[in-house]
C-alpha cells in the first residue's frame, strides 16, 4: 500500500514568495477531497481531458493510475507537461505538472496489488506520477481566481 503524503513545507506567508519544494497542505487536501477531477494532457491525439477518480499525493508527488487512459498515456509521453484541475462546488485548483509513467518496478507492484484489492474488475497499467511545477486557484472569486498559489522550488 502506498504511504500517506509526506513531509509538507509551508509557504511563508509572511511574504508574496510561494515558492517551496511541497505543497501546503491545503492544496493536498483540495485534490484528495475533490468532489471532480480533470486532467488535461495534449500530443498526437490533440488535447485530451479525462476525469480522474484514483488519485494520491505522497511526498509532494500526484499519482494517478491508469485504468484505461490511451490517449492520455499516448500524449503525455511525446508531452509530459499536463494539467491536473480539482474543484469541489466553487472552490478549486489548477495544478501544472511534469508527467513521468511508471509500468514497472517496485512502486508499479506495490500500487498494482493494492489496485487489485481495492478495484477487483479492473488491471492497473500504470502509474501516472505528477511533479507539480505551479499552482493556481480557480476559485469563482474575483480576488482569488488565476493567482498562483505554489510555485516549485
Amino acid at each position: 500500500m502506498l504511504p500517506s503524503f509526506g513531509a509538507v513545507i509551508p509557504l511563508d506567508k509572511s511574504s508574496n514568495n510561494h515558492t517551496s519544494t511541497f505543497m501546503e497542505q491545503t492544496i493536498i487536501d483540495q485534490i484528495l477531497n475533490a468532489d471532480a477531477r480533470a486532467l488535461a494532457t495534449t500530443g498526437p491525439h490533440g488535447t485530451n481531458v479525462v476525469p480522474v477518480s484514483v488519485i494520491d499525493v505522497v511526498e509532494g508527488c500526484v499519482y494517478l493510475y491508469n485504468f484505461f487512459m490511451g490517449k492520455t498515456i499516448e500524449n503525455l509521453l511525446a508531452q509530459p507537461q499536463v494539467a491536473l484541475t480539482c474543484w469541489k462546488g466553487l472552490e478549486g485548483i489548477q495544478l501544472k505538472a511534469d508527467a513521468a509513467y511508471i509500468t514497472t518496478g517496485d512502486q508499479f507492484a506495490t500500487a498494482a496489488t493494492t489496485m487489485k484489492a481495492r478495484f477487483p474488475d479492473r488491471t492497473l497499467s500504470g502509474i501516472i506520477a505528477l511533479t507539480p511545477t505551479v499552482v493556481f486557484d480557480i476559485s469563482a472569486d474575483q480576488a482569488r481566481a488565476g493567482k498562483e498559489i505554489f510555485r516549485a522550488a
